[in-house]
């Protein structure tokens, strides 16, 4: 084999680690770059070299670096970038990505989430539509600089019936992804600062939607804590509906929103840059070494799920305290 079909194998491969492995690669190729099927063939056995058009096109169409395809280094990196801003990628399509990412990982038929926790997994606050609205609101006024919330105070009825529709598709496409999360004590820490920060700021129209929420945050852990019991994502009453459900104590480190996604022999992963913006990659070197820290971290940690009553509810009854505690402060002001 010739340097170039050398170099247009790891490219075609490169292509291939992007597509469903139920997804028939050569036709793929065949209407991506408006040939047969045969020249689709061709062009993977090395027969026939990919010109620049076809290799830009599907550098295009994949989201591949071609830097990389054509130079590919364990000390470079190339991630895709989805960064969260109020015109060309606003929050509703921040949302959508999100979805389409869990839809596309969903049609594997070996998949598996790991999700090194800073706080809690955003999707979990979607099942509630108070506290979803709320975190909603929070995180596009203060995070995506959202100038349409300049000014305007938190009601639920600030977010959309869509947005929040989105929000539960993205918890229930979740829930049936078998996953794996690795979380802290501030587990549920950071949302109730944002609630008392919104309070203290004079942001709540009606400050009983403060409690409100604050309640909604106590049904999120109970339910959470029922759902590591089980082993399995769900809603209250309904626990065997959803995927495997592992859930690890780290008192050693706070994690920081990396997601890794096993994809049978695939590695995907997903940093979060900014507070919001989206940093992806397939590269083999990167996922493996992410995975490595990851089975480091959960050899580490101790296991709140299935058996372990004893610390579950030790870690949960931290958890609960915590929003009694913010309830009774918000219910004195």
């Amino acid at each position: 084999m010739t340097k170039k079909e050398n170099l247009q194998s790891s490219f075609l491969e490169q292509v291939r680690s992007k597509l469903n492995p139920a997804i028939s690669f050569a036709d793929e190729l065949a209407e991506l770059l408006n040939i047969s099927r045969d020249s689709a063939y061709r062009r993977i056995r090395g027969e026939t070299l990919l010109s620049l058009d076809e290799v830009k096109k599907m550098c295009d169409h994949f989201r591949i670096s071609l830097d990389h395809a054509l130079s590919p280094s364990p000390e470079n990196v190339t991630f895709q970038l989805r960064a969260l801003d109020m015109t060309s990628f606003s929050f509703e399509k921040w949302l959508n990505s999100i979805y389409a990412s869990l839809q596309m990982i969903s049609e594997f038929p070996e998949k598996e989430l790991i999700y090194n926790a800073k706080d809690l997994p955003i999707f979990h606050y979607f099942q509630y539509p108070k506290l979803s609205a709320f975190k909603m609101y929070f995180w596009r006024r203060s995070f995506a600089r959202d100038s349409a919330f300049n000014g305007i105070k938190f009601t639920p009825g600030v977010i959309s019936t869509d947005l929040l529709a989105v929000g539960r598709r993205i918890w229930e496409k979740y829930a049936a992804i078998h996953s794996k999360e690795i979380v802290s004590v501030e587990l549920i820490n950071i949302t109730l600062r944002n609630i008392e920060y919104t309070y203290e700021c004079g942001l709540f129209q009606d400050t009983h939607d403060a409690l409100d929420i604050c309640d909604e945050c106590a049904l999120l852990i109970d339910n959470l804590k029922k759902q590591a019991e089980a082993g399995h994502k769900g809603n209250d009453g309904d626990l065997k509906s959803g995927g495997k459900f592992e859930l690890f104590h780290n008192e050693i480190i706070i994690g920081d929103n990396t997601v890794l996604f096993k994809l049978g022999d695939k590695r995907v992963v997903f940093i979060t840059s900014n507070s919001f913006d989206i940093l992806t990659t397939a590269q083999e070197s990167f996922c493996k070494q992410t995975e490595s820290h990851i089975d480091n971290l959960l050899s580490k940690s101790t296991a709140i799920s299935h058996q372990a009553q004893k610390e579950r509810l030790k870690f949960f009854n931290m958890a609960d305290e915590k929003i009694m505690e913010t309830r009774a402060r918000l219910s004195r002001k």
